[in-house]
């Protein structure tokens, strides 16, 4: 097998725990405006860690599991791969699953945890974005009341919140429960829909609370 190929393979297998990491943290934190830098380095070295955890975990189980390899195989007897392939492919397997397991539980752990996180600790992104998807100190998820320009009022969980600087750009989705209010005295009218997505543009103020 060419060595390039083998390394596309390594490489692979050492970033996709830590993707598997950012997508379980986005599932309970919004994506932040963060540089292109600080993603990649969170992918390799939770890439790196997850990997590493997951191959020591193997070599344990190893010692358990005459199926696997051990720790001490790989580093005496390399050749044994020749003789016994799939215990080698079996553990190589293994040690990658448990990898994506590890960052998977950690990318939940720390985006439930940023989630609900307060005082003056900073994500990276705009004030109007912390102050739209912060949790109660309760950990209850905020129900915006967005005016529009126009004057009608729309009502609704958030689901997600753009991170552009340009309040223009910066579109909000509403989740179900949603309602209308139109300007005046019209009466409150329940949505059916599932979302509403809200340009930046038509934004006028924002209400936001945490019903139970």
């Amino acid at each position: 097998m060419p060595g390039n190929v083998i390394a596309a393979v390594l490489l692979l297998a050492a970033l996709t725990p830590g993707f598997a990491f950012h997508q379980a943290f986005r599932r309970f934190s919004p994506k932040d405006a963060r540089s292109s830098t600080t993603e990649v380095v969170e992918l390799f070295s939770v890439g790196a860690l997850t990997t590493v955890a997951g191959l020591v975990l193997t070599a344990a189980l190893g010692e358990l599991i005459p199926a696997l390899v051990t720790l001490d195989t790989v580093v005496t007897t390399p050749e044994d791969f020749r003789d016994r392939p799939w215990s080698w492919v079996a553990s190589a397997a293994l040690s990658m699953t448990l990898s994506l397991v590890l960052s998977t539980l950690a990318g939940s752990l720390a985006g439930k945890r940023s989630s609900q996180r307060q005082g003056a600790g900073m994500r990276e992104g705009t004030v109007a974005v912390r102050a739209l998807t912060d949790r109660s100190p309760q950990g209850r998820k905020p129900f915006l009341a967005i005016e529009l320009t126009d004057g009608r009022l729309v009502e609704g969980r958030l689901r997600y919140v753009s991170t552009d600087r340009d309040p223009a750009r910066r579109d909000i989705v509403l989740q179900h429960p949603l309602a209308w209010t139109g300007p005046g005295d019209s009466p409150r009218t329940a949505s059916e829909a599932k979302l509403i997505l809200i340009p930046g543009s038509l934004v006028s103020v924002v209400h936001v609370s945490y019903p139970s």
